[in-house]
């Protein structure tokens, strides 16, 4: 019998690869997510810690000067987290995008994998009917042949 080869196999790579470099995209957006995460979380504890100071200056009574710059500090820093959350924000999106792109791909590659599970059972079963057909054959040639051999 003829080995199964599979007609598609080169679509069914193409799909397999698709899949492979979109878990790629996938890791390499989520490693950015992550890294502007932390990024977010540093400017929030400085932001705490500028907290913290601007209230021990206001309880210390110290010169209106360092509050000023203080409160600037705070105001920056408040803008900076903006920004990051607004970048962050993008990230989370095109991490979103990544995945829906990855589900597609999936999809795909198993409605390939479902065709070549198919034709593969056909090619089995066709296997299976063809070698029945040759044993088939060899009984009835076996069976006429005794039959010749008892009339002798």
């Amino acid at each position: 019998m003829k080995p199964f080869r599979f007609t598609l196999e080169s679509v069914h790579r193409l799909r397999q690869e698709a899949v492979d470099r979109a878990n790629d995209i996938l890791a390499r957006e989520m490693l950015q997510l992550k890294r502007e995460q932390q990024n977010v979380d540093q400017v929030e504890e400085r932001i705490e810690q500028a907290r913290e100071g601007f209230r021990e200056a206001m309880s210390s009574g110290a010169q209106s000067g360092l509050i000023v710059q203080l409160r600037q500090f705070m105001v920056s820093l408040e803008q900076e987290r903006t920004s990051r959350q607004s970048t962050l924000e993008a990230y989370q999106a095109r991490v979103d995008s990544c995945q829906k792109a990855l589900i597609v791909a999936r999809r795909k590659l198993e409605t390939m994998e479902k065709i070549k599970t198919k034709r593969l059972r056909e090619h089995e079963a066709k296997c299976s009917s063809e070698e029945q057909k040759e044993l088939d054959e060899l009984m009835v040639r076996r069976s006429a042949s005794d039959l010749r051999v008892n009339y002798a």
